[in-house]
């Protein structure tokens, strides 16, 4: 089994994946997996409050899966080693918590999975770049180009679209002002690249987090799923989708 949520942001909100609050963590094995998407949190300093979270999550029974939010540090995350695993690049921070990079595509638990890590900070202004801020937190033109030439050989096919932010089409593209000119040349406009990627890939479900929303939308007749409090099997999720679109039918 697959379950997903978003946003733990280390020792701030971790707490939804606690086994005492985490209901299904009982029945969890190491053939399951839990995947957060983005601002895992657990990855700031490389001192001992990462080490204590890493360790607890490496004593879990299942797979910790995370991409990267905008709540990263980028220096440290990007020193870990990168290995193969179910057909992508991930960063191994311990043998069962695995970062799963931008623009490579999984497949696990029976799926095809696209990660789409990476978000515009709306308080960047207010931070200090190296110390709580990084212009990596969005798409580089090499990574989203990454992500096209995976995407054209799976034939723009996918089963789920794993991202931090949204797409420009989506309602809370707009909850905060966008201001390019704090990124360099080499980034990307992140809500308009996940436009680009809604528009041409088919997917059953859509999962993404940042807004600290729990909500269902249907874009063009695919499901978006905005997850924060929820800690939800994914499969569960897509009949849920494909109930609501029914519905409204």
């Amino acid at each position: 089994m697959v379950y997903v949520t978003s946003d733990t942001h280390g020792a701030f909100d971790i707490h939804k994946i606690n086994p005492r609050e985490f209901e299904a963590a009982s029945s969890m094995t190491s053939d399951d997996y839990l995947l957060i998407c983005g601002d895992f949190g657990c990855i700031w300093d490389g001192g001992s409050q990462d080490r204590f979270w890493l360790n607890w999550l490496e004593s879990l029974p299942w797979t910790t899966l995370f991409i990267d939010g905008n709540h990263e540090n980028f220096d440290v995350l990007n020193g870990y080693p990168i290995k193969e695993w179910n057909g992508g690049k991930v960063r191994e921070i311990r043998p069962n918590v695995l970062h799963l990079m931008r623009g490579e595509i999984y497949h696990f638990a029976g799926k095809s999975w696209l990660a789409l890590g990476g978000g515009n900070s709306h308080d960047s202004a207010y931070r200090t770049p190296g110390q709580n801020w990084w212009q990596e937190e969005i798409f580089s033109h090499e990574e989203a180009q990454n992500a096209r030439d995976n995407l054209e050989k799976a034939g723009w096919n996918v089963d789920v679209v794993i991202s931090h932010d949204v797409f420009a089409s989506h309602p809370s593209a707009d909850t905060y002002e966008h201001d390019q000119s704090r990124y360099s040349e080499d980034r990307v406009n992140q809500h308009d690249f996940l436009e680009e990627i809604r528009r041409k890939t088919n997917y059953k479900i859509w999962l993404c987090g940042h807004y600290h929303k729990d909500q269902l939308h249907h874009f063009d007749g695919k499901p978006c799923r905005m997850l924060f409090d929820d800690v939800r099997e994914i499969d569960d999720l897509i009949k849920e989708a494909d109930q609501k679109k029914e519905n409204s039918l």
